[in-house]
């Protein structure tokens, strides 16, 4: 097809922002044929091709990426494990490597719970004990916004956002940076788990690097 993009020379991140920008293009294109705006129909067929052909792409290079983190994974077992790989049934490879994949999830598992969300829970008590002395000598202003802060912490379904942080650093509470600080490693931790729950669906399937 004439004038097509070529796609093939982008990276992932190039590619990302590709199919961010055609999806924006494709709501603004769909809005103005609503509103009887648009001036070519024909562009909404394209910029959809154009979304398909950037998520084959992104697939493409995201199976190539697993399959090289299982190639990886399996190296250093027979490594860490002095497994001879000749000598060795598949059977017993795959049950190896499943086996290690799955102690990873759980110490991944492990380390959210302890190292994240029990943090977490003991600074955001700690920041509730800080509003609620700061509350006893606060007047005018101050005491407002103290109040606001102790009923949302004190409300089951609160979740502690980027914005609402920032607003607990300003007012002085320095527990807050921590848990920014914490909501980032578990995002970290929680790509990792998804990374290996990735592997595992590999093995699972049989799609094998060996």
């Amino acid at each position: 097809m004439k004038n097509r993009e070529d796609f093939s020379e982008l990276n992932e991140q190039e590619l990302e922002e590709k199919y961010k920008h055609f999806k924006e293009e494709l709501f603004n294109l769909r809005f103005q044929a609503v509103t009887g705006q648009l001036a070519n129909p024909s562009r909404i067929s394209i910029v959809r091709r154009n979304i398909a052909r950037v998520k084959t792409y992104l697939t493409r290079m995201e199976k190539a990426k697993i399959y090289q983190m299982l190639k990886e994974e399996y190296s250093a077992l027979l490594k860490e494990e002095k497994i001879d790989s000749m000598k060795t049934p598949l059977r017993e490879k795959i049950a190896r490597l499943k086996s290690r994949l799955s102690m990873k999830a759980r110490k991944v598992n492990q380390d959210i719970r302890v190292s994240c969300d029990k943090k977490v829970a003991e600074l955001v008590k700690s920041i509730k004990s800080e509003v609620s002395k700061k509350l006893k000598t606060s007047k005018g202003k101050d005491e407002v916004q103290l109040r606001a802060v102790s009923k949302r912490l004190k409300d089951p379904k609160c979740t502690i956002r980027k914005k609402f942080l920032d607003k607990l650093s300003e007012m002085g509470l320095n527990e807050a940076s921590q848990i920014a600080n914490l909501k980032e490693t578990k995002r970290a931790k929680l790509r990792e788990l998804e990374n290996i729950r990735a592997l595992q669906r590999e093995l699972t399937a049989g799609r094998l690097p060996f």
